[in-house]
């Protein structure tokens, strides 16, 4: 109708003041975050393969995830086995690493925040089964690596006084004195074996939960252990073989690396006599020398 204004034809009167800028709300961008984990065959990334894998999108207990299980070339550690319970027969029939890599790239491609526990030895397990099948690395170039265990030692230092604070409920004073540091130690371990429920455990069992697999080592370090009444190698390409084996086979060459190398003198005594003594003479003197518990 003439004379009459619609909606469309409003227009707001002229201003001589300036229009102010609309106020710009926050751009959130979602970050896409993957959570996974490996269970292995056992712990030294040059030998040892992924036998299963979880990949969960996000932190909630419902967010999706995926589960691969894959059949390794290398027999499963009975230490690693009594931890994960996953044994060979359980993965018959399961793909190779190789098989599904890709699929496994394309997930780890697509995340912008890769969490883990303890992050750094899975990291190291799937870059060495990438490299073994011949693919790419993982690139992790411009993700953020978040380790929920490495944030916990941050964010609640596991220093003695910090210790003496949580356990015995005061801090005290001359901290790192060596008298004062050890009167309050046995304060801490006093104060850790009634809130952990250990004051009425022997100390075999408190030693065990300190060290699950100290029992076997030979000597004061996991270098070497008992297995079945021989000595094996607890670390390097060769872990889990028997140290004696290893000595009198094509590959005795590891044992002389080893003499050149710092290691604990234990370690150093114990390749030399297996080199210079036959088998079961070097099991004799390592049972009389290190007698296996």
């Amino acid at each position: 109708m003439e004379g009459t204004l619609s909606l469309f034809d409003w227009r707001p009167a002229p201003s001589s003041e300036p229009l102010a800028e609309p106020e710009s709300e926050p751009v959130t961008v979602r970050q896409r975050i993957l959570v996974f984990d490996c269970e292995t065959t056992g712990t030294d990334r040059t030998s040892d393969q992924i036998i299963e894998l979880c990949i969960q999108q996000g932190l909630a207990d419902d967010a999706p995830s995926q589960v691969w299980r894959l059949k390794p070339a290398v027999p499963i550690h009975p230490g690693a086995q009594a931890v994960h319970g996953i044994s060979l027969a359980d993965l018959e029939g399961c793909p190779a690493f190789g098989e599904v890599a890709d699929a496994i790239a394309a997930v780890f491609a697509d995340a912008d925040v890769i969490v883990g526990y303890n992050i750094a030895f899975d990291i190291d397990m799937l870059q060495a089964e990438y490299a073994r099948a011949g693919k790419p690395l993982l690139d992790f170039t411009g993700k953020q690596i978040v380790d929920a265990f490495r944030l916990w030692q941050q964010c609640e230092p596991r220093s003695l006084q910090h210790a003496h604070q949580r356990f015995v409920g005061n801090g005290f004073p001359a901290a790192h004195s060596a008298s004062a540091d050890v009167a309050a130690t046995g304060r801490v371990l006093a104060g850790m074996l009634r809130a952990f429920n250990l004051a009425d455990q022997d100390w075999s069992q408190i030693a065990s939960v300190c060290d699950p697999g100290r029992a076997s080592w030979v000597g004061s370090s996991r270098h070497l252990r008992w297995e079945n009444d021989v000595i094996v190698l607890g670390f390097g390409k060769y872990a889990g073989t028997a140290l004696h084996e290893l000595a009198a086979g094509p590959d005795r060459s590891f044992l002389r690396w080893v003499l050149e190398r710092p290691f604990p003198p234990h370690v150093t005594e114990i390749c030399r006599a297996a080199l210079d003594l036959a088998g079961e003479e070097f099991l004799a003197w390592a049972r009389r020398r290190y007698a296996a518990r």
